[in-house]
């Protein structure tokens, strides 16, 4: 989940209309509320909101608008602005309001708006870092006769055949042998693109999951401490110093520690409430230093948007989302 929303530009929620289900789900502990959290914490903005089998309840628009304020509301708390949230109620299994406007309905004649389709298509196209620095996640790894391939999102910049790159935080150099995206070859690929690399001049045994790809002579930063903006989430139990957690970045997860508890922040201006707080509570902001077990690769927040994002896990749930804001060492 972690890794396919910190790839997404956009988002399709899909909720169940039938009675009780919607309830289950969305009360504490469902799904829904927990993933729609992850993406905006990914920095996933734009989102809509299918609610499917509507034919369990006879298309009723009551039904409808009691989901559709519930999920107004704690979208609107989680971060997501109106105008970016549309609600469109269909049903997957009749293939009613998917592709065309709903016509031979009579209790479905309350809805005159788009069909689903329509609204897909209206997402804004976001913006690609295609002027910065080579930066690329690696999220798979193929092997081949004689060299092997690499798969992963372009962060940022482009890449063409023949280019070197280097291979962080090994630190080892290779160069692009092949291109493909959609499985079809290419000459080049630009940030925004999803890209399978053939690569040769590395040892298989230097490329892992989570590594990055970048441009030579401006190579992503590797730390192992740095200072972090954190929202925390609806835990049961307070973080404190010292609270073991396991750091998520794009493909990547390591073992970390929260080390300090800088300050606390007022959930809306950022001004600081307390400093050096003895524990953070559920629904609070703060400013923390997290050590990894090993040095990774990480950007500033201001530096890379993407790169800069993560989240914070605990036996099994997500805890924290959070920014990078500082580096606590030299770069290497």
């Amino acid at each position: 989940m972690i890794t396919g929303a910190a790839q997404a530009d956009c988002a399709l929620l899909v909720v169940n209309a039938t009675s009780g289900e919607f309830e289950t789900g969305f009360d504490m502990g469902g799904q829904t509320r927990e993933h729609t959290l992850l993406i905006r914490s990914l920095g996933v903005s734009q989102l809509v909101v299918a609610i499917n089998k509507m034919d369990t309840v006879n298309w009723s628009q009551q039904r409808f608008l009691e989901i559709a304020n519930k999920l107004s509301t704690f979208l609107r708390q989680a971060g997501f602005r109106e105008g970016d949230v549309s609600f469109i109620p269909c049903s997957g299994l009749n293939g009613v309001n998917l592709v065309k406007p709903v016509t031979d309905i009579p209790e479905f004649s309350w809805y005159t708006k788009t069909p689903l389709i329509t609204e897909i298509e209206n997402f804004r196209p976001p913006v690609r870092l295609v002027q910065k620095p080579l930066r690329m996640c690696v999220q798979d790894i193929f092997k081949g006769q004689g060299s092997f391939s690499v798969a992963g999102r372009m962060e940022a910049g482009d890449i063409q055949n023949g280019d070197k790159v280097l291979v962080m935080p090994c630190g080892e150099s290779a160069a692009v042998k092949g291109i493909l995206i959609d499985e079809l070859p290419e000459k080049i690929g630009f940030a925004g693109d999803y890209i399978t690399l053939q690569l040769i001049g590395v040892d298989i045994q230097k490329v892992y999951v989570g590594c990055v790809l970048c441009d030579p002579s401006n190579p992503i930063p590797v730390v192992s401490r740095f200072r972090a903006r954190l929202v925390i989430f609806n835990i049961e139990l307070p973080l404190t110093k010292g609270s073991p957690v396991i750091y998520h970045s794009q493909s990547m997860n390591e073992p970390a520690h929260i080390t300090k508890l800088i300050s606390q922040l007022h959930k809306n201006t950022g001004e600081v409430l307390k400093s050096k707080p003895r524990c953070l509570t559920k629904n609070s902001t703060a400013v923390v230093e997290i050590t990894l077990a090993r040095p990774h690769c990480v950007e500033l927040y201001k530096d890379f948007k993407d790169l800069g994002r993560f989240m914070l896990r605990s036996e099994g749930h997500t805890i924290a989302a959070g920014v990078v804001i500082e580096f606590c060492q030299a770069k290497m």
